[in-house]
């Protein structure tokens, strides 16, 4: 009986071990990562900075190291690969660019009733009033129909791109 606690026991620790060094290894450089390039993006519309927008970087050649990143208040974002490395491949991207917003309701901030039908009534309510909006024209949110086109070269990279007039586009689920 004390065996096979024993046994089980090491099962257990090197199964342990065996995970903690997978997870540890989810942020060493994959050894087929190509030279990575300091890359900056900053989006614009009409001139202005576009705070909080995701920017990707879809390769053009099919590779499987896409790049991404966030802009700041001032419309910057510095260029990760697969969100974990600085900087991206040298190559041919198309630039996805898309800011969206979930609109809060002011009912869910009120408690929720006990009353059943009340509460139907109060999640129905939530329902219509919590919207979701891109900010960004919808040409840009899709590789396909974005005309964004950069190219990382062998040294640093920054680029400024303007993706038109301000938008306020509600997002309306299909079906």
């Amino acid at each position: 009986m004390k065996f096979e606690y024993t046994k089980s026991l090491c099962v257990i620790c090197t199964l342990v071990l065996f995970f903690s060094a997978s997870c540890a290894s989810d942020n060493e450089r994959p050894a087929d990562l190509p030279k990575l390039v300091p890359t900056t993006i900053t989006i614009l519309q009409e001139g202005q900075p576009v705070a909080d927008a995701t920017v990707n970087l879809i390769p053009e050649d099919g590779s499987k190291w896409f790049a991404v990143g966030i802009t700041n208040e001032q419309g910057v974002s510095k260029i990760r690969t697969h969100g974990k490395f600085d900087g991206a491949p040298a190559g041919k991207y198309v630039l996805v660019v898309y800011k969206t917003v979930e609109q809060e309701s002011e009912t869910r901030k009120q408690p929720e009733p006990q009353d059943s039908v009340a509460a139907q009534a109060y999640y129905a309510k939530i329902a219509a009033e919590e919207k979701t909006f891109d900010y960004v024209e919808l040409k840009y949110k899709n590789e396909k129909t974005s005309d964004l086109r950069i190219e990382i070269g062998p040294g640093a990279t920054q680029e400024t791109f303007d993706v038109g007039k301000p938008v306020k586009i509600e997002f309306v689920p299909s079906g």
